[in-house]
């Protein structure tokens, strides 16, 4: 993963209040952004395009936070491979 998308995912998870509504669902802003985190990453590993796919349907906090430790997984995955 890129230095990009670090730190578009540290933004996104650590300005919640920004970007989460009261009821932990992505608002537009945080909308937009996970969608160039996604883009991004399945440029990288298309293997999660299906759960990105179900994170954009259902953008809860819970669910961004299952892309964030899959995308991390398949990362060290492939380093540890190469």
């Amino acid at each position: 993963m890129s230095a990009e998308v670090d730190n578009l995912v540290r933004r996104l998870l650590t300005r919640r209040e920004e970007f989460f509504d009261k009821s932990n669902v992505l608002n537009s802003d945080g909308r937009r952004l996970l969608s160039k985190i996604i883009r991004t990453v399945l440029s990288e590993y298309p293997e999660l395009r299906k759960l990105a796919s179900k994170t954009r349907k259902n953008p809860t906090l819970e669910n961004v936070t299952k892309l964030v430790e899959e995308i991390t997984r398949v990362r060290e995955l492939k380093k540890s491979h190469t």
